[in-house]
């Protein structure tokens, strides 16, 4: 069959606005079936239904002058339509943002989470533990590899550190334990913090230059909570040198130091935790691969000297009624981010940084 030619349409103004204005008059009236009477139309399910997926706000089609203001009484107000429009509009809106929601959480892991406004039933609480549990181990995995990657943060680039530093903010929000501090002050045997913790990585200023220097190399770092009130900060040192020395070589001449700053923790808040330091040691703990006999008494710690309360309370220009140990001014503390049974995320008042570390049982010998 032949082709029918296609008729040309005038690009007049006139057409041309009547094509443009054409869709928003038809969303009119399919949103108002009193409009749609009243000009004596008739659209087919067909069309309705299509038309109405896409709503058409009525101020757009005022400001284009679709629609004349003296237009008759049983065709509706013209407000009450652009009300009822802009409603379903807010209704659209809130179920997208929910949807996102639900696809953000879905990226994480956390399918089962419902947006902030929706309350779950109990029977489905398992299902979310369950799934909160799932991205807890699944960021642990990525944050263990990458502070790996970076030598417990030694050798991060500005870029490693922000990707690092990024998922440890992210597993924050996922900490299950809420009351961090329990026990710490009279070190009871529940207490969460209490434990043996090995840094994994860590960006404080205090500890990363200490990886410069040209003498010795670190070992194993340890905050050493297991005895609250009290923590021992731990951080074993060897000779550069045997770096640079074959691993069969090195384990005949292997030498190595430890470095101890004692302080006594005293609980904030419910995730701060106050320091006063109080002593520092050092002790050698091998020499030319050989371990000290334990008969051998380790060096005692020499204890810090104490301010007073009240010169504490001028350095931090606290009044009398406030504990310094406590004041808002005081640095001397630590935030904790993040911790459950075998991971913890503290991050420091000064200098600044972050820490991450993991349960085991006892320091390296």
């Amino acid at each position: 069959r032949p082709r029918r030619a296609k008729t040309a349409v005038p690009s007049c103004p006139t057409v041309m606005t009547l094509r443009r204005l054409a869709p928003t008059l038809l969303a009119l009236l399919v949103a108002s079936p009193a409009a749609t009477s009243a000009f004596g139309l008739v659209l087919p399910p067909r069309s309705v239904g299509r038309l109405s997926r896409r709503p058409t706000p009525i101020h757009t089609v005022i400001e284009a002058g679709g629609v004349d203001d003296e237009a008759p009484s049983d065709a509706g107000s013209v407000e009450e339509e652009a009300a009822a429009l802009e409603e379903a509009a807010a209704e659209e809106a809130d179920a997208a943002a929910a949807e996102g929601f639900v696809e953000a959480a879905s990226l994480l892991g956390v399918d089962a989470l419902a947006p902030p406004d929706v309350v779950t039933d109990s029977p489905a609480s398992g299902t979310v533990d369950g799934s909160a549990s799932s991205a807890r181990e699944e960021l642990k995995s990525r944050i263990f590899a990458a502070c790996a990657a970076a030598d417990r943060g030694f050798a991060a680039s500005p870029s490693d550190r922000e990707a690092i530093e990024g998922l440890l903010d992210e597993i924050s929000f996922l900490s299950p334990i809420d009351d961090a501090t329990r026990g710490v002050s009279d070190g009871t045997d529940d207490a969460p913090l209490r434990a043996c913790w090995r840094l994994v990585y860590t960006s404080a200023s205090d500890v990363s230059t200490l990886a410069a220097n040209p003498i010795s190399q670190l070992g194993g770092i340890y905050q050493d909570a297991r005895e609250l009130p009290v923590i021992v900060n731990v951080i074993d040192t060897f000779p550069r040198v045997l770096a640079n020395l074959p691993p069969s070589v090195a384990a005949t001449f292997a030498t190595s130091s430890r470095i101890k700053v004692r302080t006594v923790a005293r609980p904030r808040s419910a995730s701060r935790v106050g320091l006063s330091f109080t002593g520092v040691g050092f002790e050698v703990t091998n020499v030319l691969g050989q371990k000290l006999p334990d008969w051998l008494p380790a060096p005692p710690m020499v204890d810090l000297p104490q301010l007073g309360l009240g010169v504490q309370r001028q350095i931090f220009q606290v009044p009398d009624d406030v504990d310094p140990r406590d004041a808002e001014s005081n640095p001397s503390y630590f935030d904790i981010r993040y911790l459950d049974e075998n991971f913890l995320v503290i991050s420091q008042g000064s200098p600044g940084g972050m820490f991450a570390a993991v349960k085991v049982d006892d320091l390296a010998e």
